[in-house]
């Protein structure tokens, strides 16, 4: 009996002392601060990709097209996305691409051109270029370049797909697929 009643004065003396005295003096800001309370409400911002980033691609197919493909991040432009999980909302920029294209038909140049939304013709805020690369199969069936672009919208199935034909002396046809 002893024992259970010093049990119950310890228990009782345990939670009399948690009244919340020594945070009296404090400011919400400092108890907040102390407790981490700030990364509740915290918000992440985060760009995909982080750094610039390019890459090059150089190919060669048999009906006599070269072609010079070169991505890059255009970092001064992106598009904004949110979302929320356990109360922290995240923003994520997603940075357009840029294709510079250049295609040499017999090694002479006959089409040098940017491949991004204005040239695709669409003013979609939401939308990001995504890739570009080309249809080797269609390219040499009509002895013609095919090039397929994408253009989505991020974190979604939401893309828009475009063919690109180049003929042999520069002109160009731009059909949306998709």
């Amino acid at each position: 009996m002893n024992k259970l009643v010093v049990l119950i004065f310890a228990v009782l003396v345990a939670f009399l002392s948690c009244d919340g005295r020594d945070r009296v003096k404090k400011s919400n800001a400092q108890i907040q601060s102390e407790s981490n309370l700030f990364q509740t409400f915290k918000k992440q911002v985060t760009f995909f990709p982080e750094d610039y980033t390019e890459t090059t691609t150089d190919t060669i197919l048999s009906n006599g097209f070269r072609v010079k493909i070169k991505n890059y991040t255009d970092m001064n432009h992106s598009v904004l996305g949110y979302t929320t999980v356990n109360s922290i909302k995240s923003k994520q920029y997603y940075r357009e691409v840029i294709s510079e294209i250049e295609v040499f038909n017999n090694d002479k140049i006959i089409f040098k051109n940017n491949i991004n939304e204005d040239f695709l013709l669409e003013n979609k805020s939401n939308y990001v270029n995504t890739e570009i690369y080309i249809d080797e199969l269609k390219s040499l069936q009509t002895n013609t370049l095919q090039l397929i672009a994408s253009h989505c919208i991020p974190n979604t199935k939401d893309c828009n797909t475009y063919r690109i034909a180049i003929n042999t002396s520069g002109d160009y046809t731009i059909k949306r697929q998709s």
